[in-house]
């Protein structure tokens, strides 16, 4: 593919970022997504981070198998998290075919999406209008020109946090959605129930940073929304970005005596880079009256994946 003349002294990197051929992937319908207390269960939902997704046929089918994987649910799985990185170059084209797939199914589970810097970095005005326009259309809500937002599904609260301006890999989160997390987070919490926050970035020191990547973490705001998360209790955050894999540097107990808990989600379209390193590995999420529980799944074959960092219980604390 050419690349606007802009853009043309990044050509390298592009060609990096992206696979010289695509799989696709056979879905299998032998282990469907399951829960471990279906007659207790409150609320569930399938994260998956970094779809990545390029002007291909072949990604668009593949990123289908997570939608087709989760409507093979033994029960109804009520939502899909996509933390960022809808798009590999922020084209409209990407995000025609990443839309297209869901609209497919958007009377069977909600979408939560947020962008990520491969989304906000070049083309930021056209993505966050693609974006934002299909978000409303698909909750049913006004988002008034900003890129964040929440929403409550069976009375838990989900917030979705976002870069309100270009980036390159970091976010840039505003005082306003700064306050916003604060406001909507007393409300979703005041009840004891758990909330969850999804952005694209993960926190500086956590998930192996800087180690794993220099300029992975969140930016300059980190400091102010992290203090603002640990002042409530069982607070979730999902993020993605690193393309850790499944390893030890999925969980994060960001503050312990609060329950807050942060999961660094692998990259669904590529390979990732540590432990359990296969693409299409997310975490189904079981919320019950008394306990969360995340589990490694694979959403491009239809597999739980077993091994070391694939369940996560947390007990919910008063």
């Amino acid at each position: 593919m050419e690349l606007p003349f802009f853009l043309a002294k990044y050509q390298k990197q592009f060609r990096a970022m992206n696979p010289k051929y695509d799989v696709i992937y056979e879905l299998s319908a032998d282990d469907p997504v399951s829960f471990e207390n279906r007659q207790e269960i409150r609320f569930s939902f399938a994260a998956i981070a970094d779809t990545h997704l390029p002007n291909r046929e072949s990604a668009e089918k593949n990123l289908e198998n997570a939608f087709l994987d989760v409507m093979n649910s033994e029960d109804r799985v009520d939502a899909l998290f996509l933390a960022g990185d809808i798009a590999d170059y922020g084209f409209k084209s990407e995000y025609e075919r990443f839309f297209r797939v869901f609209h497919k199914y958007k009377n069977e589970l909600k979408l939560f999406v947020t962008m990520g810097n491969h989304d906000a970095r070049f083309f930021f005005r056209t993505a966050s209008k693609i974006v934002n326009a299909n978000i409303e259309k698909l909750l049913g809500i006004n988002l008034h020109g900003k890129t964040y937002y929440s929403y409550e599904i069976k009375g838990y609260k989900i917030i979705v946090l976002c870069t309100e301006k270009a980036v390159l890999e970091k976010a840039y989160i505003s005082p306003e959605q700064t306050s916003f997390l604060d406001s909507e987070l007393k409300k979703g919490t005041a009840e004891g129930k758990p909330c969850f926050v999804m952005c694209h970035q993960p926190f500086a020191f956590t998930h192996g940073l800087p180690e794993v990547w220099k300029t992975g973490d969140m930016g300059e705001q980190n400091d102010e929304v992290r203090a603002i998360m640990e002042k409530y209790k069982n607070v979730f955050y999902i993020n993605g970005h690193l393309h850790g894999g499944v390893c030890d540097y999925v969980e994060e107990i960001l503050n312990k005596s609060n329950n807050v808990i942060s999961l660094s989600i692998p990259g669904y379209r590529k390979e990732n880079n540590f432990g359990i390193t296969d693409a299409g590995v997310g975490y189904m999420c079981e919320v019950y009256s008394d306990k969360v529980i995340f589990r490694a799944r694979n959403f491009l074959t239809g597999k739980y994946v077993s091994g070391d960092y694939t369940r996560f219980e947390y007990i919910l604390i008063p």
